[in-house]
């Protein structure tokens, strides 16, 4: 089962002459990076730089990206990255919500259902409604982001607009929320024919849900903000 460890402040720090197995070895979750961004393998002694070149990425994006996803405390500079980071960032949360709906949400889907054909009618109602709950919000959050954010930015980088950060206020303590509900829930009462293997793979599919949202908030805070904020005080001059 995969398991995060975690990663403080001091953690290694990535570098772009890395090579790709050894900026896996950091922290293989960085592999979903991989997927999302639909790059080729195999990589061979590719290093990171190669690789983006190889694939037309920006370098210090993809740097960027993968030292907040190892790295709850690092902070990045949007100074370092040049004017196409932008869209390419948005091409890359576009990414990930696809990655969410289309390969955790169906594994996730899969654990649940095999998990109410040991529950009860009441149990099972009950799970259902909760995970349920937890589906809805998780997808309007998404939806939201794809119908209402993300199109303005790109008005804004075509356009020359201006847009405040308060209107980029994505706020995902909900979701984590509903993540504590259903834990509660699977953990606590359930009743024990089901088995303790379909409760475990259903929660880390739900925990691997809550902790890449996570690390896509702070991408959103800590770089698309601050990238917003850039480009309309250039566009306002």
């Amino acid at each position: 089962m995969n398991h995060r460890k975690p990663i403080s402040h001091t953690c290694e720090r990535l570098s772009r002459e890395m090579k790709l197995v050894e900026l896996i070895n950091v922290d293989y979750n960085l592999l979903s990076i991989f997927h999302r961004l639909n790059i080729r393998l195999p990589f061979g002694d590719m290093s990171v730089e190669d690789m983006c070149q190889r694939e037309g990425f920006s370098t210090e994006l993809f740097m960027t990206i993968c030292n907040i996803y190892i790295d709850e405390e690092y902070r990045p500079s949007v100074g370092t990255l040049s004017a196409d980071a932008l869209p390419r960032l948005i091409g890359y949360l576009r990414a990930s919500h696809r990655y969410y709906l289309d390969d955790i949400l169906p594994h996730a889907n899969m654990h649940l259902e095999s998990i109410l054909s040991y529950c009860d009618p009441l149990s099972g109602t009950t799970l259902r409604r909760f995970y349920d709950d937890y589906m809805v919000h998780v997808r309007k959050h998404l939806e939201y982001e794809e119908q209402h954010i993300f199109p303005r930015i790109e008005t804004l980088s075509d356009n020359n607009g201006v847009l405040a950060a308060t209107e980029l206020d994505m706020p995902h303590s909900e979701i984590d929320d509903l993540t504590g509900d259903i834990t509660s829930l699977v953990i606590k009462y359930l009743p024990e024919q089901a088995p303790t293997s379909l409760r475990c793979e259903l929660l880390f599919h739900i925990f691997r849900l809550r902790d890449d949202l996570r690390r896509h908030a702070l991408i959103e805070s800590r770089l698309l903000t601050p990238l917003v904020e850039r480009l309309s005080k250039t566009n306002s001059l």
